[in-house]
């Protein structure tokens, strides 16, 4: 970890990473995408290049928008905003082109960095708006990088425009990975960042010897904190994978540049299952593989761990408002502890409440609320729902869930979920977590819809595998062998997919 005491993670700023990643080894690889490659000195002058670039046209603290897509460019403008002195607010180039001027207003934008493949578009969002005073792109690695466009009275005025939006405890804002319509901006701080890695490190136990796999978005908070900035923190080598998901492309990237760590979706794991033979003749050298995001059903958690034996598997929990990670569970305890997110990192501490905010003991299933270093400064521009959401300190995630006897956390799914049939209360997520581990399921979403008799009625969608048609008096039986017989759906229906976000987590509603 690039820290030597407690006093220096307060006072570091997250481009210090690449900083001392350029001390300690400037010729070393810092990222490869495709064929393209940037060691951390270069990482380090580019970043500086950009900073100049923004600074020299007025462009001095503030917030910058970032519309890239995974990449090397990626890197150098993330950087190059926070040496700049402003904050980075990364966007998903997932996110319809209609809502970019909404996103840009919403975050305060002075101005948009992005790449040659969305730059018209950026401009022409970035016309709309005000208060956005440039457009500046980068390509070809990030070596190259222009001034795009820039409003002619903000030209004129440009060395006596510094923005008004400075806030030296911010250090990015990104966007919530939950499900809904209208996401919210969390603003993270440079503690809070370095806090995280630190803590994850510690059971993650990663070396500059390691190669990792970024496969996953890079706005994703999970992406961002766990992966982008805790590998280069620790010296490591990034390999972003290049072009739409395929899950043979992935595989060929772990197998020919030998990566050792990657962090994938349960999505990802389900498909390297049911491949398992051939995935696993590529895994040779890959000795850990992260994931998190919803709860993973028990029988096929333990077919991932026996299919891939030589692979230690680490399951973690965690949301965008605590910089992500909470908690993990550990390869040694995956046996004994099947179907927890494992204990709490250092310095986090969990609480289990109930309706009224009052602690709840082992084994009781209430609200999950986090509290720590790791905890968010608040929403941005929502001062309202930051006071709600923490309190006294805590973090209320609007999780459900209980602790062990042992401080093992277990994840029951979201509060606001929840369906009441039958006047028992039922997570979706507990019946989709069984519904993934029928045969010929492969993903599976849960609703609830009113009822007269029942208050709400459970409906089951799913996916099947390979085009087969389970029987839904099967699938129905398999459930009843697993869940109360209230939390078995009434209805079942096969689809061909289900809607999901840039984050590859369910859209809900």
């Amino acid at each position: 970890m690039l820290r030597d005491s407690v006093m220096e993670l307060n006072t570091m700023k997250i481009h210090d990473i690449v900083i001392r990643g350029a001390a300690q080894g400037a010729l070393l690889p810092a990222i490869l995408h495709g064929e393209d490659c940037i060691t951390y000195g270069d990482l380090h002058a580019l970043s500086d290049k950009l900073c100049h670039l923004l600074k020299s046209n007025g462009l001095i603290g503030g917030h910058g928008l970032m519309f890239i897509g995974n990449s090397i460019e990626y890197a150098v403008g993330y950087f190059g905003i926070s040496k700049a002195d402003a904050v980075p607010a990364p966007t998903p180039v997932s996110l319809p082109l209609n809502r970019l001027p909404s996103e840009l207003a919403y975050c305060d934008a002075d101005y948009v960095v992005t790449d040659a493949k969305h730059v018209e578009a950026v401009k022409q969002s970035a016309r709309s708006v005000p208060a956005v005073r440039a457009v500046i792109t980068l390509s070809s690695g990030g070596r190259d990088m222009k001034l795009e466009w820039m409003p002619s009275h903000v030209q004129a005025e440009r060395s006596l425009l510094p923005s008004t939006n400075n806030n030296d405890h911010v250090a990015v804002m990104i966007s919530t990975s939950g499900t809904a319509n209208d996401p919210k901006r969390v603003m993270l701080s440079h503690q809070n960042i370095f806090a995280n890695i630190e803590s994850f490190n510690e059971v993650a136990q990663l070396t500059k010897e390691d190669r990792a796999a970024i496969v996953l978005p890079m706005t994703a908070v999970g992406t961002h904190t766990t992966e982008f900035l805790a590998y280069l923190s620790a010296g490591m080598t990034i390999h972003i994978y290049k072009g739409i998901f395929v899950l043979g492309n992935f595989c060929r990237l772990l197998q020919e540049r030998q990566i050792t760590v990657a962090n994938v979706t349960p999505f990802i794991l389900m498909n390297m299952l049911s491949k398992a033979s051939e995935v696993g003749r590529k895994l040779t050298s890959v000795k850990k593989i992260f994931f998190a995001s919803a709860p993973f059903a028990q029988d096929v958690f333990r077919q991932v761990i026996s299919s891939f034996p030589n692979v230690g598997f680490y399951y973690g929990y965690g949301l965008t408002e605590a910089a992500p990670r909470c908690s993990t569970l550990l390869p040694e305890d995956q046996m004994n502890k099947m179907g927890s997110s494992g204990r709490a990192l250092r310095h986090v501490e969990i609480k289990i409440i109930d309706e009224l905010g009052r602690s709840l003991p082992a084994g009781q299933l209430g609200e999950i609320t986090v509290k720590g270093p790791n905890v968010m400064l608040g929403y941005y521009k929502k001062s309202d729902l930051t006071a709600e959401s923490i309190q006294d300190g805590y973090l209320r995630t609007g999780d459900c869930g209980y602790l062990d006897e042992d401080q093992f956390l277990y994840i029951r799914g979201r509060r606001k979920n929840i369906i009441i049939t039958r006047g028992i209360s039922v997570s979706p997520e507990e019946v989709e977590q069984e519904l993934v581990g029928y045969p010929d399921i492969t993903e599976a979403y849960v609703a609830g819809y009113s009822d007269e008799q029942l208050g709400e009625s459970i409906v089951a969608y799913v996916v099947p595998r390979n085009n087969s048609m389970p029987n839904q008096g099967h699938v129905k039986e398999f459930l009843r062998s697993r869940l109360d017989a209230a939390k078995v759906p009434s209805r079942i229906e096969f689809v061909e997919k289900l809607q999901r976000n840039h984050n590859q987590k369910l859209i809900r509603g």
